[in-house]
């Protein structure tokens, strides 16, 4: 009969153990990845199935029974100082714990400089002005129009547009502007070299693809572009993961403005909305709030951070190319979108692939990923990373965009290509652009 327990007893530990690993794909609603209480139930489990094989045998049982409980309590102090020696070791070398104090975004302004609807994201006009005004804010953040877009002009048709060509520029902060002094991004240079030319910069920071989808379908019906100017940065592909209004604005303990978005990531790459405090303690600490009282304790000790980042290693295996892989099917969906409503207003698109630094003269796989959806969706576009050099046309990091060099040879470059395209409407005459 105690034999018989034993053996169901190691089937039960086992079976435990294998729930505890495969619970993800058996109740509805949890998202795969081996978390906390998942390794507690595989570690219970193991330890029944291991004690139960080790008490059937009957040497093992008698040796036990005779044992003293000095060699007991000797084996647990010995354990108890080989685990502080290991935590006051890591603790000398400097390593940090899993859940520190509290982070430097703590600031959630009651008025926000941004805010996104159905339109997308914007920038909010009377907060960016009464900010300037005060001097909280100054050079390019101080840049926007009625409209909440980064231009000093308001985007309102005039009366002589039919009679000029209009240009309409979509994109992220390289397209804002982002690290060139006022007056000289690339938008703005092809603006001023072209005074003849409507030119409306609707480059918004931090966006993908989604986002531009969604300017051009509220302002094309008012401007509609003869040309309009895609810039794709290899950022995008994981921007255009997200919907265009999950972001919200916070400031940092040096007063400058960090945009958070409230929602994680599931180990299916599932969007899972999250509240603003949590969205605020990932970005300040760089992983969620403790799920428990059990992971919290963990998580203050060296030791126990080491078993959450073993955890989180876990986990993320495989992550990375799952999530560039859905990242590259959602870009597609929006070029196409997008190419097919810029040929609904007649208007001709061209698309900047915008290398980094560390694409200066190369191309990593992003970019090249980016060239391969433009030569399958046909979209005209210029590659400018052999002609960009790090050392010159980039501002140091931590910002790393264009710097007023860089985006001034953007602007001019572009500059030859409107007025070739304004001679005689093709794209393909530009330098460096490249019709697929």
């Amino acid at each position: 009969m105690a034999n018989a327990i034993r053996i169901v007893l190691m089937f039960f530990g086992l079976a435990l153990a294998l729930f505890g690993i495969g619970v993800d794909y058996l109740l509805p609603g949890t998202s795969p990845g081996l978390n906390l209480p998942q390794l507690l139930i595989i570690f219970a489990g193991l330890a029944i199935s291991v004690v139960a094989y080790i008490f059937r045998r009957p040497t093992f049982r008698r040796g036990l029974v005779a044992g003293s409980r000095r060699s007991i309590m000797a084996a647990v102090l010995v354990t108890l100082i080989t685990l502080l020696a290991l935590e006051l070791l890591l603790t000398l070398g400097g390593m940090s714990v899993y859940f520190q104090g509290d982070g430097a975004i703590d600031n959630i302004p009651p008025e926000r400089r941004s805010y996104c609807d159905e339109a997308g994201c914007r920038y909010n006009y009377d907060v960016v002005r009464e900010r300037c005004a005060d001097g909280e804010l100054s050079g390019r953040y101080c840049t926007v129009n009625r409209q909440g877009f980064a231009d000093d002009e308001d985007f309102v048709a005039s009366a002589d547009y039919a009679e000029r060509i209009r240009v309409l520029a979509l994109g992220d902060s390289y397209t804002h502007g982002f690290s060139a002094e006022v007056g000289k991004s690339f938008v703005e240079t092809v603006e001023a070299l072209n005074p003849e030319i409507v030119v409306w910069n609707a480059g918004i920071i931090g966006s993908g693809t989604n986002q531009a989808v969604a300017s051009f379908e509220l302002l094309a019906p008012i401007l509609q572009p003869n040309l309009t100017i895609l810039g794709f940065y290899w950022n995008d592909f994981h921007e255009n993961l997200v919907p265009i209004k999950f972001r919200f604005e916070v400031e940092n303990e040096r007063g400058q403005t960090v945009f958070l978005r409230p929602f994680r990531f599931d180990a299916w790459d599932n969007l899972v909305p999250i509240d603003e405090p949590t969205a605020i303690h990932l970005a300040t600490h760089g992983v969620y709030p403790p799920a428990n009282e059990i992971e919290r304790l963990l998580g203050s000790a060296r030791l126990g951070t080491l078993v959450l980042r073993l955890r989180d290693n876990i986990a993320e295996i495989g992550k990375a190319e799952r999530r560039l892989a859905k990242s590259v099917e959602l870009t597609r969906g929006y070029l196409r979108q997008l190419r097919d409503l810029v040929s609904s207003q007649n208007s001709a698109l061209l698309v900047i692939l915008i290398p980094g630094s560390h694409e200066a003269e190369t191309e990593s796989e992003h970019y090249n990923i980016a060239i391969d959806l433009m030569e399958e969706l046909e979209m005209p576009y210029m590659a400018l990373n052999s002609i960009m050099i790090a050392d010159e046309d980039y501002a140091p990091p931590p910002e790393g965009h264009w710097n007023s060099a860089g985006h001034q040879k953007v602007g001019a470059l572009l500059s030859n290509c409107l007025q070739v395209f304004v001679a005689s409407d093709k794209l393909g005459d530009c330098e460096h652009v490249v019709m697929p």
